[in-house]
């Protein structure tokens, strides 16, 4: 996202664009669509704190970060709430009657759940419980002060010599895969003794047998200094209209993305390949976005306008969606991704790498059935008139990452619109120098532009706007979407 290898990449679909006579919908009249992300690089020899009427704090001697964001002073109150877990079914509430806006979270190292209890015991994370993390956010804590476990303080010195990097949107939006807001600190056991010094915690400090306390207000402040250098970027998505036909319906959008950015690492192969391709994920999902661009293009126009996205940011954290879907989001009533579209398992192969992929001329789909009764009608027509290639339906539960929110349809979904989601799988070179072109099925890529076309088109002119109706449960693993 933020190479050269982007910018060619986006060059080359808004000049596809332009010969193709879409209209631009980025800044300035162009197809580049601006955000800015902001990069904090701690600097840790000038990082430090206090402990109220106590000595100076020493980075990497008495504390290490292990996350932030907003660099600066942060300074208030420190509430101890034990494991930090919150689940309302059990009846455990570590929070209940103390005040949590703008103070520390002291919360204990190790499994970090209630005693005796297990992930199973709780149920479904982001629904059935929350971690302190996600309570913290909630509740308006300034950050969260983590007790050293035995693994911590065994591996002190690698957490001291690491920089920490906090880099994110500006502003922050979203859930899914958006980096964490706010400070996360872990203490050294000397800091965390003087912290707890005369209070019911120490004695738990001291004897590691020792219960832990229920959960109380320390009588005492802390002061963590974050001195970072800053970096403003500006990356860009690749955006352009295709107006409606039906003045009525031409302000109801439905748009269509993939994202153009590609995962690159810095491994070199046994026979000297550092090329990252990203042929599968995802110049296949482009292509095909562009074929169907053409298609718009060729034929008569639909009556609902459908914005043409090629976003970026995914394989850092979803940036351009995340910023497309919470700034978009008043016009899009549907919203298509697609996602590495261009490889196939072949027949009777027992390649464990390759078990999840999608067969001959097959591809997965996802959202409709579970979310939209009009997604769901466009989609079984085009099943059942077209034979491209075979749509399957696979991930169609919340509790599926690739469901929500490991996809760049993730923001969409917060912002209650409706999606369809089409996938051939992971496979062995997924993020590897393998995933190479001479790889990609374009037989299948082709049959599936075909059939999201015939979806996109049949769903722009349904009389019936596109909605949010069917029973998906009214959360999402952290996320109550904004139906």
């Amino acid at each position: 996202t933020l190479d050269a290898g982007y910018d060619s990449a986006a060059a080359f679909v808004a000049a596809r664009l332009r010969a193709l006579g879409i209209a631009p919908a980025g800044d300035s009249g162009g197809y580049f669509q601006h955000y800015t992300v902001i990069s904090s690089r701690l600097d840790t020899a000038r990082a430090g704190g206090q402990v109220a009427g106590g000595r100076a704090l020493r980075y990497g001697e008495d504390f290490v970060v292990q996350s932030f964001l907003q660099p600066g002073r942060h300074a208030g109150p420190v509430v101890y709430v034990s494991h930090g877990i919150r689940a309302p079914g059990a009846g455990i509430d570590p929070y209940r009657g103390l005040e949590i806006r703008g103070a520390w979270l002291l919360v204990d190292g190790g499994t970090g759940l209630p005693p005796g209890t297990t992930r199973e015991d709780l149920g479904r994370p982001g629904v059935d419980w929350f971690t302190v993390s996600d309570e913290a956010k909630r509740l308006g804590a300034l950050g969260i002060l983590t007790l050293p476990s035995e693994g911590m303080l065994r591996g002190w010195n690698s957490f001291r010599n690491r920089v920490p990097v906090g880099r994110d949107l500006t502003p922050a939006v979203g859930r899914a895969y958006a980096a964490y807001p706010l400070p996360r600190v872990t203490l050294s056991a000397g800091t965390a003794a003087a912290l707890a010094a005369g209070t019911p915690l120490a004695t738990a400090l001291a004897d590691t047998t020792a219960p832990s306390p229920s959960p109380f207000a320390l009588d005492r402040e802390l002061t963590i200094d974050l001195v970072a250098e800053t970096t403003t970027y500006r990356p860009y998505n690749v955006v352009g209209l295709v107006e409606g036909s039906d003045p009525a319906r031409a302000g109801e959008w439905i748009s269509v993305a993939s994202h153009l950015d590609g995962a690159v690492g810095r491994a070199v192969t046994p026979e000297g390949d550092s090329i990252y391709n990203a042929a599968d994920d995802n110049a296949s999902g482009s292509a095909v976005d562009l074929s169907v661009a053409e298609a718009l293009m060729r034929g008569p126009r639909p009556a609902r306008s459908v914005l043409l996205i090629w976003d970026s940011g995914e394989e850092i954290g979803l940036w351009g969606s995340r910023h497309l879907a919470y700034n978009a989001s008043e016009r899009i009533v549907a919203h298509f991704n697609n996602d590495m579209l261009g490889r196939t398992r072949a027949p009777g192969t027992e390649i464990e790498a390759e078990a999840d992929l999608a067969g001959p001329m097959e591809v997965w789909v996802s959202g409709p059935s579970v979310l939209s009764t009009v997604m769901e009608r466009a989609l079984e027509r085009v099943r059942r008139e077209h034979d491209w290639v075979t749509l399957t339906p696979k991930h169609d539960a919340p509790g599926v990452s690739f469901f929500y929110p490991r996809t760049d349809a993730a923001p969409f979904m917060e912002m209650g619109i409706p999606v369809i989601q089409f996938f051939t799988g992971l496979h062995a070179d997924y993020h590897r120098q393998g995933d190479e072109s001479t790889k990609l099925d374009i037989p299948k890529m082709t049959g599936a532009a075909r059939m999201i076309y015939a979806i996109l088109w049949h769903l722009a002119e349904d009389p019936e706007r596109p909605r949010w109706d069917r029973p998906v449960p009214a959360e999402l693993p952290f996320v109550v979407p904004k139906r």
